[in-house]
């Protein structure tokens, strides 16, 4: 079981790396958006099973996954790129908590998550209005917006997905991102990669960064967070789950130079202890 552990946590690493890889590439969000798009379609591609895609690619309920999807991607992205690493990780994963509530389950200790999303929103406003007004205050409005249009969109994406039959998770991957990235390409036309300010060797940095960071976390980062599914329990592979809030912390300091306070620690760690009882009960 210690080997599965491991893999796990390999796995949270690596997805949780999203929210510092944001503000450290730099391509506009759109551009970053169309990496992703177009490198997990053709990822998803190699291990999909076409038979099962065909049966849901163009159908209503595959139409609105890949609406969903496009939509829960970006607005991660604007959430990314307008809080700390930390803070903006650590208020999407209250998602487990809304699925419950939706699915008609409560317990009082429900709310301890809640709580402690609150503190990191307090904690985010404090730190972007003290270092500029005007600015900090649209800039956290629109972080706060972002991760919370990305939370309620991972909540549907759940609820839509259990509609889909079959066992192989990569046709489900494919149908998500397969028109999104027609849609996006078409878009952006000739503009998919803006070189901008950025010199020669700069630009070549940065697409490999965003071409490659989306090939691992594609490939390998989602495939072990599918292979580790059917190797641990519940409970442990949901409390490791967690283990992603603190790496976007390591993240967000080590590439951005993001400063953690105590505020931010204690609503992040309300934020694992409910979820944590969540998975246990």
């Amino acid at each position: 079981m210690i080997w599965y552990i491991f893999l796990k946590l390999l796995s949270e690493s690596m997805l949780s790396f999203y929210p510092a890889m944001v503000k450290w590439i730099k391509f506009p969000i759109v551009n970053q958006l169309w990496g992703r798009l177009v490198v997990y379609t053709v990822i998803s591609m190699i291990f999909m099973n076409w038979r099962g895609v065909w049966n849901y690619l163009f159908s209503w309920i595959g139409l609105i996954l890949a609406a969903v999807n496009i939509l829960h991607i970006y607005t991660s992205y604007v959430g990314f790129n307008n809080l700390e690493a930390g803070v903006s990780y650590s208020i999407f994963y209250i998602y487990p908590l809304v699925i419950l509530l939706f699915s008609g389950w409560f317990k009082w200790w429900g709310i301890i998550p809640l709580i402690g999303a609150g503190l990191l929103g307090y904690s985010n406003w404090r730190d972007l209005v003290k270092e500029k007004e005007e600015e900090g205050k649209k800039k956290w409005l629109k972080g706060i917006g972002g991760i919370l249009g990305a939370m309620i969109t991972e909540v549907l994406l759940f609820f839509i997905v259990k509609r889909f039959g079959g066992d192989n998770k990569w046709n489900v991957l494919f149908i998500a991102y397969l028109l999104p990235a027609i849609v996006v390409s078409c878009v952006l036309n000739k503009r998919v990669l803006p070189r901008g300010e950025m010199d020669k060797k700069e630009w070549l940095k940065n697409v490999g960064i965003l071409l490659g960071v989306n090939g691992v976390i594609g490939a390998l980062g989602y495939y072990l967070r599918f292979y580790t599914i059917g190797k641990l329990p519940v409970v442990i592979y949901s409390g490791l789950s967690y283990f992603g809030i603190i790496m976007a912390y390591v993240y967000g300091w080590s590439l951005n130079k993001e400063k953690v306070g105590w505020f931010s620690l204690v609503g992040s760690l309300l934020i694992i202890i409910g979820g944590l009882l969540i998975s246990k009960n």
